[in-house]
């Protein structure tokens, strides 16, 4: 139980670290042409990061034939990231650090329910309670609040 707590607590350091992601990639996209090239460098640093890792703990790498096996949806994972990275960086320029990730944070929060709500994608069913559809609608006004004042 009490490890819940220490999980949620990394979670909540890991989505500070978004919010600096966030404002460093913005601010790398007006050393360059364009926000998607921001958004390219972010993931091939990201990717020489994750091999570096890899090779440093000799995961290895996937095989061809691993790949191959894998139902065709799972990749798009990668595409959903370049859209959330690439919309960080033309969108905090526009709305600011707060409003962005208060945005995206409440969305992920009513997608989250809907697939916590019916177990997709293979995820433990954690049926929509009425205090989590409560936390989505505060979530919600927080957002109105943050951009009203």
């Amino acid at each position: 139980m009490y490890s819940k707590y220490v999980f949620t607590f990394i979670a909540l350091l890991i989505g500070g670290l978004i919010a600096v992601q966030g404002s460093i990639n913005t601010q790398l996209s007006s050393y360059l042409r364009h926000p998607l090239q921001a958004s390219f460098t972010n993931f091939l640093v990201g990717t020489i990061c994750l091999l570096f890792i890899n090779v440093l703990l000799r995961t290895g790498m996937p095989k061809g034939q691993e790949l191959t096996g894998i139902p065709v949806y799972l990749f798009f994972g990668g595409i959903l990231g370049a859209i959330f990275v690439s919309s960080v960086v033309i969108l905090i320029p526009k709305i600011g650090v707060t409003t962005m990730l208060g945005a995206t944070i409440a969305g992920q929060m009513v997608i989250a329910t809907f697939i916590d709500h019916h177990g997709y994608f293979n995820v433990p069913v954690h049926a929509a309670s009425p205090g989590r559809v409560m936390g989505i609608v505060l979530l919600l006004a927080g957002i109105f609040l943050i951009q009203r004042f």
